[in-house]
């Protein structure tokens, strides 16, 4: 479980997984957004097949094959059910201490909550970091108690069998959340500690990732070694899942860096002044011809006469203009209406603006300093500025 800012029931806090904003919606819990990606439909599907001709069959003998499948499909939906409790309950932990939540999408790995911005504090850290594994905890310990009631009455065997399956799955999938390796849960909780020791937030940011690499690495390992020795696909999953998170815990790397990099700056600091504007009634084709190919730039604030910004027109929005209609379409029509683009003051802090930023409008923030336009911020932008640090941090070497 990841979630963080940008959690699953592999890896829990930040969001670093590129299926983050994918999937399609399937509804609000608590005013927070429940998107499901395609790939649960592929994971429930062998999770389905696998309890309703391996495991069901193994621990209660004996029942219909329609029985299996019954119970399978539950017991299914029913972990489902509690990946999507994992997350919520990080993501009503992280809204209680003042962090907005922007949704929760359940994917191939379990789910990941995506935070807009950091907890405040160790405090705050170590307190959404154990929610998700102790939903997680309770609900296994909830199953295995019904499952053992259950038996005590003598109820069916197969129910028997499904809860003490879901039940056990939850406690394990607690238990390596709990693993101190960022994206983990447990890297989180490893994180808190160290910061609240410390009293620097990125250096416990880097030992937690440093953990998730050298986790991961683990991971892969154990699953050649299960792979060679015959284990077939759990071998192939625990190297998937190994290298899933080597990548999860060195994108967390550069996002710590490019963070502390950033912390100290405001929008006035990055921002591209006074930037080339299109008018409004310009064509497609004028736009492309007369600014896209004579500029380096990729994004246009779109301008009526009174010179009042009405929006945003970016490379991708053109692109989505067929050929033949562009010299007739206005740039009015293809881009981004301004209530969609992110907007800031020259003052605001840079984090929080990009935090706070979406995809409408690739991502660029319009400044504006009392309603009039004085800069814009793209990804280059950002880029530049981290390239200028970087440069700044090296040390000048004397000539021999």
């Amino acid at each position: 479980m990841q979630h963080g800012t940008s959690g699953s029931s592999t890896a829990s806090h930040r969001a670093t997984a590129a299926s983050g904003g994918s999937g399609f919606r399937v509804g609000r819990i608590a005013g927070i957004d429940v998107r499901v990606d395609w790939s649960v439909g592929v994971v429930a599907g062998l999770l389905s097949w696998l309890l309703a001709t391996q495991v069901l069959p193994d621990t209660s003998s004996g029942r219909s094959d329609a029985a299996y499948w019954l119970a399978s499909t539950c017991a299914t939906i029913a972990f489902l059910g509690a990946l999507l409790a994992h997350e919520l309950s990080h993501s009503l932990v992280a809204s209680r201490r003042g962090i907005r939540v922007r949704g929760i999408t359940l994917w191939v790995l379990g789910g990941i909550a995506t935070l807009e911005g950091e907890p405040r504090s160790p405090d705050d850290e170590l307190v959404i970091a154990l929610a998700g594994p102790a939903t997680s905890v309770a609900i296994g310990a909830t199953a295995l108690t019904t499952a053992g009631v259950a038996d005590a009455l003598g109820l069916a065997e197969l129910l028997v069998a499904t809860l003490v399956w879901l039940g056990t799955v939850n406690v394990l999938l607690a238990v390596f959340n709990l693993v101190p390796a960022a994206p983990l849960d447990g890297g989180r909780v490893l994180r808190a500690l160290l910061w609240r020791r410390r009293g620097d937030r990125t250096s416990a940011a880097v030992s937690a990732t440093r953990a998730g690499v050298a986790f991961g690495y683990v991971l892969v390992g154990v699953g050649f070694v299960e792979v060679v020795a015959g284990a077939g696909i759990g071998g192939v999953w625990f190297v998937f899942l190994g290298w899933f998170l080597v990548n999860s815990a060195r994108a967390e790397q550069i996002d710590t860096a490019v963070t502390a990099a950033l912390a100290h700056l405001r929008v006035a600091d990055v921002m591209t002044r006074d930037p080339l504007v299109v008018p409004a009634d310009a064509s497609v084709t004028e736009l492309i011809e007369s600014f896209v190919l004579r500029h380096r730039c990729s994004s246009f604030p779109v301008v009526e006469p009174d010179q009042r910004v009405i929006g945003l027109a970016t490379l991708a929005r053109v692109k989505s203009v067929p050929f033949e209609a562009r010299s007739a379409t206005p740039v009015r029509d293809c881009a981004w209406p301004l209530a969609e683009v992110t907007t800031a003051t020259p003052d605001e802090m840079l984090l929080g603006v990009l935090r706070r930023a979406t995809d409408d409008g690739g991502r660029r923030v319009l400044v504006f300093d009392d309603e009039r336009l004085v800069g814009i911020i793209s990804p280059s932008d950002i880029a530049r500025t981290l390239q200028a640090g970087r440069r700044v941090e090296q040390p000048t070497r004397s000539r021999p």
